[in-house]
């Protein structure tokens, strides 16, 4: 078992910045509607299982990238870009996955993911090898009460966890990874008012985006000493509806966010004034038999270039229901929802 480091805690809870909505203050754009492109092989777990996934680019050979995708009833499946299961780490309920590649540790570069474990209240912590395999290192305990969702940050040459529990605390580490164990330590702790789960961090600006499940997604600045304020980027209501569960970037130029109540997704510029720039839904593909997409937890966006169908970026989303089969996740080549929401030629 890893042991968790003792620190004094920096920060305080944050306040809250009153603000004009730009996503939301004019009228929302059209629907639109995409299908996705391959699905993986259904979670083991029956009933509400599949919640998160994460993204491993091989750089070497694009075409066995991998990803990690958690079943909350039992642990961690491991998928090609075929949709294939390669892996499988029964260790417990797992809820939500980050991962970031070349994180230096004693001068060498390692692949390193986490996932919050609900039965031990502690972060897995997890190493990808170049070839793609995934290898559990440890678990982390958090100290938090019903941990539930977390994301990475790049915070120079460290890596952090933002890791949240189900009444709003939200903890910030520093992943110790140089010893015999890793272990972590306390940086800051802040609260939303109520349910947390999906967050992302935008290692080159320092910004952090949280969702808050039944109000919307804020946004706020990520290193360790800030302040903890925070600024609400678009809230939970039309063209969106509560729950907000999954947040990702695309190449650090949009926020992709579920929106769980009516099965849409939102793309928001990921720099202020964080303009609302489409709303689509995954709907059946009757050609290729995918089914559609609804009642969305966790998402992954990738920009690699991961070879046919996905040479613009790839994104991955969880599918609550994948009728009459266990839940799974979809994926989607980016073109795809470039092309249906209109945006123009990345910069």
């Amino acid at each position: 078992m890893l042991v968790m480091a003792v620190a004094v805690i920096a920060g305080a809870v944050g306040a809250v910045v009153a603000v004009s909505l730009g996503g939301t203050a004019s009228a929302a754009p059209p629907l639109a509607i995409v299908t996705a492109q391959g699905e993986t092989t259904p979670v083991k777990s029956r009933g509400d299982a599949a919640d998160d996934a994460a993204i491993w680019f091989n750089v070497a050979m694009p075409e066995q990238s991998r990803i990690l995708g958690t079943d909350k009833r039992r642990g961690l499946e491991v998928y090609d870009l075929q949709g294939q299961r390669v892996q499988s780490l029964p260790i417990g309920r797992l809820n939500n996955v980050d991962l970031r590649q070349g994180v230096m540790v004693n001068g060498q570069a390692r692949d390193l993911a986490v996932a919050t474990n609900r039965d031990e209240e502690s972060l897995a912590l997890f190493e990808i090898t170049p070839e793609g395999e995934v290898i559990l290192l440890g678990a982390v305990p958090t100290g938090l009460e019903e941990i539930y969702g977390a994301c990475l940050y790049r915070h120079g040459d460290e890596l952090h966890a933002f890791v949240n529990a189900k009444d709003g605390r939200y903890m910030q580490y520093r992943l110790a990874l140089g010893g015999e164990e890793p272990t972590i330590v306390p940086l800051r702790y802040f609260r939303l008012d109520s349910q947390p789960e999906g967050c992302v961090a935008d290692d080159s600006r320092s910004r952090l985006f949280v969702g808050e499940e039944d109000v919307g997604v804020w946004v706020m600045d990520a290193s360790p000493d800030a302040a903890s304020t925070r600024e609400l980027i678009i809230e939970a209501r039309d063209p969106l509806k509560a729950d907000i569960e999954g947040l990702a970037l695309y190449d650090n130029r949009y926020l992709v966010i579920s929106s769980q109540g009516n099965h849409r997704f939102a793309l928001l510029e990921a720099t202020p004034p964080y303009r609302l720039q489409g709303i689509f839904r995954i709907d059946e593909d009757e050609s290729d038999g995918i089914g559609h997409v609804r009642e969305t937890d966790g998402l992954a966006v990738s920009a690699h270039d991961f070879g046919p169908g996905f040479e613009e970026g790839l994104v991955v989303v969880q599918d609550g229901r994948n009728s009459p089969e266990n839940q799974n996740f979809k994926y989607l080549g980016w073109s795809h929802i470039a092309a249906a929401l209109e945006l123009t030629e990345q910069e």
